[in-house]
């Protein structure tokens, strides 16, 4: 039992730094205020990222959801003119977290998810998908190298906590 929880703290030391400046610098590059988890709009891709205040071409009959920095989960039906989603700012931190989830549920080239290495993962170490139940602890499997889990934890909490309707 102890070993593994070694293992993992080592881990995320040698990890948590390089990842952490990543992070910043995307987040600092692009903070924006929400991300598309679902569309049913073909024109609206999932893992865009959306600032508050912005007017997106959602149709009468299509829906977008949208998360925002906090973990909120919105959705927001169409109408003739378009939608515009709710102006509310995030952090930097937030933020970065944020750019974080949005790179794991945007599409993945082909190449990148089904190419050589694509299935490596650290046997023993990386946590089960349902143990990581809160945002933060899915951003942390996800910085310590554990992305499958990570995305899969990511999916069953936007599905949880996505409003009815």
């Amino acid at each position: 039992m102890l070993r593994p929880m070694v293992a993992m703290l080592k881990l995320l030391s040698r990890a948590a730094l390089p990842a952490l400046a990543i992070t910043l610098i995307a987040g600092a590059a692009a903070a924006h205020d929400y991300i598309v988890v679902a569309s049913t709009e073909p024109a609206i891709a999932r893992g865009v990222a959306v600032d508050g205040g912005q007017k997106l071409a959602v149709t009468p009959g299509r829906q977008v959801t949208l998360m925002h920095a906090s973990g909120e989960v919105l959705v927001l039906k169409g109408a003739a003119g378009g939608v515009t989603a709710p102006k509310r700012t995030a952090g930097d931190a937030d933020s970065a977290r944020l750019e974080m989830f949005r790179t794991m549920i945007a599409p993945k080239p082909r190449d990148v998810s089904e190419g050589l290495g694509a299935r490596r993962t650290r046997a023993g170490v990386c946590p089960d998908a349902g143990a990581l139940t809160t945002l933060d602890a899915v951003a942390q499997a996800q910085t310590a190298g554990c992305a499958e889990p990570a995305s899969q934890a990511l999916e069953v909490w936007i599905a949880d906590h996505t409003p009815a309707g």
